[in-house]
C-alpha cells in the first residue's frame, strides 16, 4: 500500500507524516477487541462454569472435562488459564482470601473487609459449599500462605510465622464456616470485626 507521498512515487515520506500515520494505526488497533479481552472472557467463562458445577455436585467428582464442556472451550484452552482444578478453585476464592489476609495483617480498611464479608453472605450458598467440603483444607493452605507474606516480619520470635499464619487462617475460616452454615449467628458488621480482630494473634 502507498499514498501520494509514499516510497512507490519516489518521494521520501516526512518524519512527521510517518509518526502521524503510526499513531493513527496504533489508535485503530486499540479500538478493536484485544487478545487480552478475549482471554479475560474465556477465563471468566471457566470460572462461571466452575461455580455452576460446584453448586450442583461434590468437588471431588468434578473433572476438567466437565469444566471445559460447561464453559464451551477446549481442554488446551483450560490449561492456558489454569494449572488444575485446585487452581481454578483458588482463583474463584482469591478476592475473599485477599481481604482476609489483609485483615489479618492489621492494615486493611474496614470498609474493604466489610464489603467482602457482605458479598460472601449474599453468596452464602457458594461459601457454604466451598468451606464445608473437601475444598476447605485447600483454601486454608492458600490463605495461610497469603497471610504469611503479610506477617512474616511482625510475628513474635517465639512462634514460627508459618505456624501463626496457619492458626489465623484456621480461625478466620472456621468462624466464616460456622456463620455461613448457620451454627453461629451474627451480623456482617460483627463478622467483619472478628476477621480484623485476628490481627491481634500476631501481636
Amino acid at each position: 500500500m502507498s499514498d501520494a507521498g509514499g516510497q512507490m512515487s519516489g518521494t521520501a515520506r516526512k518524519p512527521g507524516v510517518a509518526r502521524s500515520a503510526s499513531a493513527a494505526y496504533i489508535g485503530s488497533m486499540r479500538q478493536t477487541p484485544s487478545t487480552d479481552q478475549r482471554a479475560l472472557r474465556t477465563r471468566q467463562s471457566l470460572l462461571d462454569a466452575f461455580v455452576g458445577l460446584i453448586l450442583g455436585r461434590r468437588y471431588e467428582t468434578i473433572r476438567v472435562t466437565h469444566l471445559v464442556a460447561a464453559a464451551g472451550v477446549g481442554r488446551a484452552t483450560f490449561y492456558e488459564h489454569f494449572r488444575s482444578k485446585d487452581d481454578i478453585l483458588l482463583s474463584a476464592m482469591e478476592p475473599v482470601l485477599l481481604a482476609l489476609a489483609t485483615a489479618a495483617s492489621g492494615r486493611a480498611a474496614r470498609s474493604y473487609v466489610r464489603s467482602t464479608i457482605s458479598h460472601l453472605w449474599e453468596r452464602r450458598s457458594l461459601g457454604r459449599t466451598i468451606l464445608n467440603s473437601a475444598t476447605g483444607p485447600i483454601v486454608q493452605r492458600r490463605l495461610a500462605a497469603m497471610i504469611l507474606t503479610h506477617i512474616a516480619r511482625a510475628a513474635p520470635a517465639d512462634i514460627a510465622p508459618s505456624i501463626r499464619a496457619t492458626g489465623i487462617a484456621a480461625a478466620q475460616l472456621s468462624m466464616l464456616r460456622s456463620w455461613l452454615i448457620g451454627e453461629a449467628s451474627c451480623t456482617a458488621e460483627e463478622m467483619t470485626d472478628r476477621m480484623i480482630d485476628c490481627a491481634k494473634l500476631i501481636a
